[in-house]
C-alpha cells in the first residue's frame, strides 16, 4: 500500500501527537499544507486504516444576513429608544414611519418587554439607564458572534434565537483523529524519502525527476463518492409546470422585471388609491433617464376608463394622474405581461403562460418572501367561462397530484367573478392563488372582443406543499442534504 506525500506527513505529524490520543483535525498545523489539503489527507487516512476517527456533532450559532445589518446600523430597538430620549414621546404611527413597518414592529414589540407600551397612540421611557443597559448587552453579544467567541451568554443566545432572521443555529460535525497501530506500523517500515507525487512541466524542463522515485498507484484503491451537480428543486417544479402547459397548448410568454405602473396597475383596472400601489407593498424605483412607455396611445384610453368607464360600466370617477401611470416599479405580479401580450396580440383562440419572478414588498417570515415566483396563465376565447377556468385549474393541479380541489368566492379589482383555488392537504385547507374573469373595463380598453378568464398561483408556496416544507425561507437554504435527498415530482 502506497500513500500520497501530503498522506505521510500528515501520519509523521499524528505520531509525534500520539500520546495526546484523539485530536481534533482543525488544530492540525503542518507547514505548507492548507486546510483543504489536511482534510483530504485526513480522509484517505481513514479509509486505508491507517488512522482511527471519531465524530463530534454539536452547533454552531452564527449571524445571519439581518443579524450582520442590524450590528451595522443599529438593533431597531436601540434606534427608536435613540429617538425617543431626544423627542420624549412619540405617536405610534411616527415610529412606524421612522423604522418602517417591519423593524417599527420589531422595535415596539422589544421595547414593550421593558414595559414600554403606547398609551393614547403614544409612546414614552421612564428607566431610560435600564433599557441602555440591556441593549449595550444585546450588540456586545452580537460583536462576540461576529468575531467567532464561544463563551456567550446563554439567556442573550435564547433570546436572539426566538427572534426571527438575526442569528441562525446550525448542526456542525468535528472530526477527531488519531495514529492507528496499522499506521505506525506502516511507519516503521516505510522509511521518509523524497518521492514524486506528480509530474509537472517544470520537472520535465528541467529534467529534476531524474534519479527520484515516484510513488506507485493502486488502481484498487476506493475513491471518495463525488455527487455530481443536480438540478434546484424549484427548477423540477417549474419544468414540470411548463410541460403541463405546453402539453396543452399554451404558449409561453416573457416580461420585465422593471414595468411602468400604468400597465401594472392601470391597464389592470386599479384605481391610483388602491391600497395595494403604497410604497409598503410595492418596490418603486427612480430613474435618471426617461424611459420610453411602451404603446403610449394606451395612456389616453386608461385615462377614460378610470375617470368615465367603458359602455355602460361607470369607471372609478376619479381625476387620474399620467404622472401615476408613468411611475417605474418592480412588477408586482405576472398578470401585466398577459394584458401587454393580449394588447399586441387581439386575435382568439389563445391561450397563454408564464412562470416568473415577481417582487413584492413584504416582510420576509415563514410564508413570505419579498422576491418569488408567479404562475401566470389566460385564455382568450369565447368559450373563456367561470367553468372553463375552474376546469383548467383541476387539470393543471391533479396533474401535479393534488386530487382535493375547491373553489371560493373572493375579489380582485380586475375580475369579475373572481375565485380562489384551495387545495386540501393533510386535512387542512390551503390557497394557493387567484383567478377569474377579467372586467370588460380590463378587455374592451385592449380591443378585446371575446372574454378572458386569468389566474396567478404562487410557486413557491405550491413548492412548500409538494416538498413538505414548513417555512418559505427553506427552499432558498443551502442545505445540502436536502438538496440532495429531496423528493422528485412524480
Amino acid at each position: 500500500m502506497e500513500i500520497s506525500r501530503n498522506e505521510e506527513r500528515v501520519l509523521r505529524h499524528l505520531l509525534s501527537t500520539k500520546d495526546k490520543g484523539f485530536v481534533r483535525e482543525q488544530s492540525l498545523e503542518i507547514e505548507s499544507l492548507s486546510d483543504r489539503e489536511i482534510s483530504s489527507a485526513v480522509s484517505w487516512l481513514d479509509s486505508k486504516g491507517l488512522i482511527e476517527l471519531q465524530k463530534e456533532t454539536g452547533s454552531r450559532i452564527q449571524l445571519s444576513n439581518e443579524g450582520e445589518e442590524f450590528l451595522e446600523k443599529g438593533l431597531p430597538e436601540e434606534r427608536l429608544f435613540l429617538v425617543l430620549q431626544e423627542e420624549g414621546k412619540l405617536p405610534v404611527r411616527k415610529c412606524m414611519d421612522i423604522l418602517g413597518p417591519s423593524e417599527g414592529k420589531i422595535a415596539l414589540a422589544q421595547l414593550s418587554r421593558f414595559g414600554i407600551r403606547p398609551k393614547a397612540g403614544e409612546i414614552s421611557i421612564s428607566d431610560p439607564d435600564a433599557i441602555k443597559k440591556e441593549i449595550g448587552r444585546r450588540k456586545k453579544f452580537l460583536v462576540s458572534l461576529r468575531e467567532g467567541e464561544k463563551d456567550l451568554p446563554e439567556d442573550l443566545v435564547d433570546h436572539f434565537r426566538k427572534r426571527e432572521n438575526v442569528i441562525s443555529v446550525r448542526a456542525v460535525t468535528t472530526r477527531l483523529v488519531k495514529i492507528s497501530k496499522d499506521g505506525e506500523e506502516y511507519l516503521s517500515t516505510h522509511a521518509e524519502e523524497e518521492r514524486i507525487d506528480f509530474l509537472t512541466p517544470d520537472m520535465i524542463v528541467s529534467r529534476s525527476w531524474k534519479g527520484k522515485r515516484f510513488r506507485s498507484y493502486d488502481l484498487n484503491t476506493p475513491v471518495e463518492k463525488i455527487d455530481s451537480a443536480s438540478k434546484h428543486p424549484m427548477t423540477y417544479l417549474i419544468e414540470r409546470v411548463r410541460e403541463i402547459f405546453l402539453s396543452m397548448g399554451f404558449r409561453e410568454m416573457k416580461g420585465h422585471y422593471v414595468e411602468y405602473s400604468g400597465w401594472n396597475m392601470d391597464a389592470l383596472f386599479i384605481p391610483q388609491d388602491h391600497p395595494a400601489r403604497d410604497m409598503q407593498d410595492t418596490f418603486y424605483l427612480k430613474s435618471g433617464k426617461e424611459v420610453e412607455f411602451e404603446h403610449p396611445e394606451i395612456l389616453e384610453v386608461l385615462k377614460k376608463v378610470h375617470e368615465k368607464g367603458v359602455e355602460e360600466y361607470p369607471g372609478w370617477q376619479y381625476d387620474w394622474s399620467e404622472k401615476r401611470a408613468r411611475e417605474l416599479l418592480l412588477r408586482t405580479h405576472t398578470t401585466v405581461s398577459t394584458i401587454r401580450y393580449l394588447y399586441e396580440n387581439k386575435e382568439a383562440p389563445l391561450a397563454l403562460f408564464s412562470v416568473e419572478k415577481v417582487f413584492r414588498h413584504e416582510s420576509v417570515d415563514w410564508k413570505h418572501l419579498a422576491e418569488l415566483h408567479q404562475i401566470e396563465g389566460a385564455v382568450h376565447s369565447k368559450e373563456a367561462n367561470i367553468s372553463t377556468l375552474k376546469w383548467l385549474m383541476r387539470i393543471f393541479y391533479e396533474s401535479l397530484g393534488f386530487k382535493d380541489i375547491k373553489f371560493l368566492p373572493s375579489y380582485y379589482p380586475y375580475t369579475e367573478p373572481s375565485i380562489d383555488v384551495v387545495v386540501k392537504i393533510n386535512g387542512k385547507e390551503v390557497e394557493l392563488g387567484g383567478s377569474g374573469v377579467f372586467r370588460p373595463e380590463v378587455t374592451k380598453p385592449l380591443g378585446l372582443k371575446e372574454p378572458v378568464i386569468a389566474w396567478g398561483l404562487g410557486l413557491e408556496r405550491l413548492a412548500m406543499i409538494y416538498y413538505n416544507l414548513s417555512d418559505i425561507r427553506e427552499i432558498y437554504n443551502s442545505d445540502l442534504d436536502w438538496l440532495k435527498n429531496f423528493r422528485l415530482i412524480p
